[in-house]
């Protein structure tokens, strides 16, 4: 059995299978009744979605780490407050291949985890009451307690009173056909801007019983965006009987045996392919330093070479230096400083770009030719990004 709480200036529960099963007041009042119904089970706090922005981000990496570091500035625009006080929740990709994003303050959120915390809630999820409306292929509308939740096909959404329901349905760019989803009551109030709507767009009409949170929460999946992230971020305990955790067991047994045989049949590979470069690179070692003899570490000659002094560390940073630079020329980005740490076989460039995408994208390339490229610290200029980039070669300490 799930227990439903919105927060707000008027706050709601509902509780499914219950007696009562819904209500509405201070959140004193429904503390009090919420104890005398004997719930078990999750717990989804919901948050008013005209106090949330729902939009979408693309972020061209797909390590988690870097997606989050990158997403503040890529939404950064969009923003009405400053970026240090907000609160950035990641979803899943839409159907465009961009992240859905759920962006509130942070002094907001302390505020819900704070209410909760006092009447003994502690929820398993927090999300959106937009969220929790129907969608679709097209544009869907719930309407409930005099507002409009519209779910656009991007799978966002924006929470607006229900007098510029069709103000806000003509901003979207492409809202295909339009279901709206509300009571009789409700239905007869917005005949005008469902007409309105009609004018550019094929619009269904449904009627539904509740005008309430009970509406929402009829639609809930268990998969929406989950705003307990970062600081708010909960572990959920997952119960179970013994046949579960059988199956745990036996899946996790057979997932190490395959990741044992892949690794093994990975570690053959790769030793035949070293091998058969390491007889390579001694061939075209000798052929253009005929004069060399008894030579056993190969790249510690080659780079010896190359330096021009025998120095190992020079060859090494100048092989390290060559196969970044290589990548330079078209990535956008402006180098301010470069530093090499010799102890530590680190080549750290200073950066300057436009957008920090092209701090991430220039990483991803860097990993994907071998080497291991970490993003440092990112900070946003007036009409710039400045960021840091420390790169090592394949295997280096």
């Amino acid at each position: 059995m799930t227990l439903f709480i919105r927060l707000g200036e008027v706050c709601e529960w509902y509780c499914p299978n219950s007696e009562p099963s819904y209500g509405s007041g201070s959140v004193d009042a429904i503390a009090g009744v919420i104890k005398d119904i004997s719930w078990s089970g999750d717990a989804v706090a919901i948050i008013p979605g005209d106090r949330v922005l729902l939009t979408s981000a693309a972020v061209p990496s797909r390590q988690a780490r870097q997606i989050v570091q990158a997403l503040p500035f890529v939404v950064e625009e969009k923003l009405a407050v400053d970026v240090d006080d907000c609160h950035f929740s990641l979803g899943e990709k839409n159907s465009d291949g961009e992240f859905t994003v759920a962006v509130n303050t942070l002094d907001e959120m302390r505020n819900y985890i704070s209410v909760l915390s006092d009447i003994g809630i502690e929820p398993n999820l927090m999300t959106v009451d937009t969220l929790l409306a129907r969608a679709g292929d097209g544009t869907a509308v719930t309407i409930e307690n005099h507002k409009a939740h519209i779910r656009p096909p991007d799978g966002t959404g924006i929470c607006v009173p229900v007098n510029q329901l069709a103000l806000a349905v003509g901003l979207i760019e492409q809202p295909g056909t339009v279901d709206v989803y509300a009571s009789e009551s409700s239905i007869d109030q917005l005949k005008m801007e469902i007409a309105q709507i009609e004018v550019n767009n094929e619009v269904t009409v449904h009627s539904e019983p509740h005008d309430d949170l009970r509406t929402l929460a009829e639609s809930y999946r268990g998969s929406e965006l989950n705003l307990l992230q970062g600081e708010f971020q909960v572990s959920r305990e997952v119960q179970g009987d013994r046949p579960i955790w059988r199956s745990a067991a036996i899946l996790a047994g057979c997932t190490f045996l395959l990741h044992v045989s892949l690794v093994f049949g990975q570690g053959i590979y790769l030793d035949v392919m070293g091998a058969k470069h390491e007889q390579q690179a001694r061939a075209l070692y000798q052929e253009i330093f005929p004069r060399d003899r008894n030579v056993r570490d190969i790249r510690r000659r080659w780079n010896a070479h190359v330096s021009g002094s025998g120095s190992v560390a020079d060859g090494e940073f100048l092989q390290l230096f060559r196969d970044t630079a290589a990548h330079l020329p078209g990535s956008k980005l402006v180098v301010n400083n470069i530093n090499y740490n010799e102890s530590r076989g680190d080549l750290i460039l200073q950066l300057t770009a436009t957008q920090s995408e092209y701090l991430v994208e220039f990483s991803q390339t860097l990993n994907k030719v071998g080497l291991d490229a970490e993003i440092g610290i990112i900070s946003q200029q007036e009409d710039s990004v400045r960021g840091s980039i420390k790169i090592k070669s394949f295997g280096g300490a």
